[in-house]
């Protein structure tokens, strides 16, 4: 009897410590979730993770500013030099700190789309980004502007074409088109790159759709830009291309492999296209004769 009462208290014993320990490791994993969720403390300058430049707009004069995921922050490009325009906190959750697009508004000035705070910034007369919605926004993607002001977003997490409109601070909805890229043309026509199989389209204020390309072409696209013609380039990561669109024709591939590596930023200078490659850490044109040249290199 003694025999079977020690092993059915080592049973016992065993269960516990078992138990114990389990109720050890369950309060360990809450305990690291738990800070986790405290405020993010500032941290060191981002210098050892490579430069990588998503976007870029550029003005009539050749005024460009770059937007830097990894910086993070905004580049300038002036009178052939480059130089750090607004340098963000290492810190999450404050402005700028994850940065995705830029564009300018119908004023020249300059708009930022920040995935940290959830928000589109518009940078004031003395170089600082202003919030303009207070966080109302998903993941914004890409932006572009209306002649009236109006500003439209492309929001990955909603997945959804949002706009705000011009001299407000409110978000509204304008069509579930999925989308990634957007661009305004001369004709205030809101141009949409669409992860959907409908991959480029034009979408009204009312939320009516003109598809433009109906299937699956592009590998991965980004972004596009629509020139005074009407004719729309398309950047495609996977494809390490750009794609020139012109409606009623299939799309063609003007350039493609080497020296791009990711083309994903696109902007119109003197009617033609240039774009950013953030694997690259380049700048560049496409000329008329749709050759790629070198612009210039974002660099430390």
């Amino acid at each position: 009897m003694q025999l079977k009462n020690s092993g059915r208290s080592w049973k016992i014993l065993s269960r516990c410590t078992i138990l114990a320990s389990l109720i050890f490791i369950l309060q360990l994993g809450f305990g690291t979730a738990a800070s986790s969720q405290e405020p993010a403390q500032e941290t060191a300058p981002r210098q050892g993770l490579p430069l990588y430049p998503l976007d870029l707009c550029v003005n009539d004069q050749g005024l460009a500013y770059v937007v830097d995921r990894n910086l993070p922050g905004v580049w300038q490009w002036k009178e052939k030099q480059l130089s750090v325009f607004f340098a963000a906190s290492t810190k999450f959750r404050t402005p700028l700190n994850a940065p995705r697009c830029l564009a300018f508004d119908q004023q020249g000035r300059l708009l930022v789309g920040d995935t940290s705070t959830r928000d589109i910034y518009r940078f004031n007369t003395d170089g600082q980004p202003e919030p303009i919605t207070g966080g109302k926004i998903g993941i914004p993607m890409d932006l572009g502007v209306k002649s009236d002001g109006t500003i439209y977003v492309a929001d990955l997490e909603l997945r959804m074409l949002l706009r705000i409109p011009a001299g407000t601070s409110d978000v509204e909805q304008v069509a579930a088109v999925n989308p990634r890229g957007l661009f305004v043309d001369s004709k205030d026509q809101v141009w949409v790159i669409s992860q959907d199989d409908q991959q480029l389209q034009i979408v009204a204020d009312d939320g009516q759709v003109e598809v433009i390309v109906d299937h699956r072409v592009f590998d991965f696209p980004h972004q596009v830009v629509v020139n005074s013609a009407g004719e729309a380039f398309v950047s495609d990561g996977y494809k390490q291309a750009i794609w020139k669109v012109v409606r009623g024709s299939p799309p063609q591939m003007i350039v493609s492999g080497a020296p791009l590596q990711n083309p994903v930023g696109l902007a119109l200078l003197d009617d033609r296209p240039v774009v950013v490659d953030p694997r690259a850490r380049m700048a560049f044109r496409v000329n008329e004769n749709n050759e790629l040249e070198p612009w210039f290199e974002i660099r430390k």
